[in-house]
């Protein structure tokens, strides 16, 4: 059974990260309708205008980001496992190597 103050922690780290995900969103509108504004060309006037629009390219920009930092981060996880892999067949190659123990210092239990 979950305790009161878990449940009351949950609850705050919740609210913490979807303030910080909601200031995200904003500081993204904020850039976007500031490169917007700086282009100077009339086409654009609506849509520097449509808070909406502004508000669903800022959605769309942070979930790109979000799917960007999951893909490096695991990327990173699978290349070390690659290199582990590769060094385990490695180490299995050499031991498998006949002489291979005896120049180690190690003695096979069928010698021994």
């Amino acid at each position: 059974m979950v305790s009161r103050a878990t449940r009351e922690m949950r609850s705050k780290v919740t609210l913490v990260a979807r303030n910080l995900e909601r200031a995200e969103k904003i500081r993204l509108q904020r850039k976007i309708k500031d490169a917007i504004g700086s282009v100077g060309v009339a086409e654009v006037g609506a849509l520097y205008k449509d808070d909406a629009a502004l508000a669903d390219m800022a959605q769309h920009a942070y979930e790109i980001d979000e799917v960007d930092r999951f893909r490096k981060a695991h990327a990173r996880l699978f290349f070390a496992g690659v290199v582990a892999f590769i060094a385990g067949m490695v180490l299995q190659l050499l031991g498998a190597w006949s002489g291979c123990c005896a120049s180690i210092g190690i003695i096979p239990q069928s010698l021994g």
